[in-house]
């Protein structure tokens, strides 16, 4: 017994290495979480309704290119039947809205894989027993999602303003449109944080999947059809701040500088709705966050 005791203490190695700190728990929470979205069937369908919108206008890029190429004189043509692939603010602000909208059916169904699922079967009793705190499980989690939003919007977004610019005259093009590769970073992170907040928040509370896309229709159809009915009936458009969805695209048109002129009026209330959501958001998961003790 003595010389087995003496040889497992010659097998062991002490730890050595220094402990990393908590924070860095957050990106493994995230990707896992985005891990355990994509291995879901049904949001690999909505990932290729995505990458459809996505390669119609790679392809429209690249077409225009050619014909700009071996027929100038058609150029101005093919720029007046293809207004939307015209390289400008309002390119890029349509496809990302276009993405989002079948972003927000994805992350619908996502949430009880993201979210809902710790707390039904004690997975978040297993972060918290770890060396972690809630904020750290909470900002992994809100990762995750969005992580999910940009792979979706902003990732197929950049890739698009990249190739606009490679198949112009890349360096004037890319001179003169800085402010596009930042209007498509600032609806993203935009898109990315106002999804993600809103998300955990009805995930943490509605947990399963049928009340959590119930609640998410609410938001998302529900009050912009109420808000469109009553702005005729009272022939107001401040109702139409009741889009949550439009006012994020109000906030994304002034990033890319292009705000339509008869929805300028409106952006002090959208920037209101918007942050108001959020803080909303925020406060309501941090009870849900908070509710669950751990002894270590």
């Amino acid at each position: 017994m003595a010389e087995m005791l003496d040889q497992d203490r010659e097998r062991y190695r002490g730890w050595d290495s220094r402990l990393q700190p908590a924070w860095f728990s957050i990106w493994p929470i995230a990707t896992t979480g985005a891990k355990l979205v994509l291995r879901r069937k049904l949001f690999w369908l909505l990932l290729g309704l995505t990458l459809i919108n996505f390669l119609f206008l790679f392809a429209t890029i690249y077409l225009k290119a050619q014909i700009r190429i071996e027929n100038p004189a058609l150029t101005r043509f093919v720029d007046q039947v293809l207004k939307s692939v015209s390289g400008t603010g309002e390119t890029f602000r349509d496809f990302m809205a276009a993405q989002g909208t079948v972003t927000m059916l994805m992350l619908a169904f996502g949430g009880e894989v993201l979210v809902g699922n710790d707390y039904r079967h004690g997975g978040l009793t297993y972060y918290l027993s770890r060396r972690i705190g809630r904020r750290h499980y909470l900002l992994g989690k809100l990762l995750a999602i969005a992580m999910l939003v940009a792979l979706t919007t902003t990732l197929p977004a950049l890739v698009l303003y990249v190739e606009y610019g490679l198949l112009t005259d890349s360096i004037v093009y890319f001179q003169e449109n800085a402010g596009i590769l930042l209007g498509i970073l600032g609806y993203g992170l935009l898109m990315a944080t106002a999804l993600s907040l809103v998300l955990f928040a009805m995930a943490a509370w509605l947990q399963r999947t049928v009340p959590l896309v119930m609640g998410w229709a609410c938001l998302f159809v529900l009050l912009p059809a109420v808000g469109a009915i009553l702005r005729n009936v009272y022939d107001d458009r401040s109702w139409h701040l009741l889009s949550f969805w439009r006012d994020i695209r109000l906030l994304g048109s002034w990033c890319f500088g292009a705000v339509p002129q008869r929805d300028a009026p409106l952006m002090p209330g959208a920037v209101a709705v918007v942050a108001i959501v959020c803080a909303a958001a925020l406060l309501a998961s941090i009870p849900r966050v908070r509710a669950f003790r751990v002894v270590r």
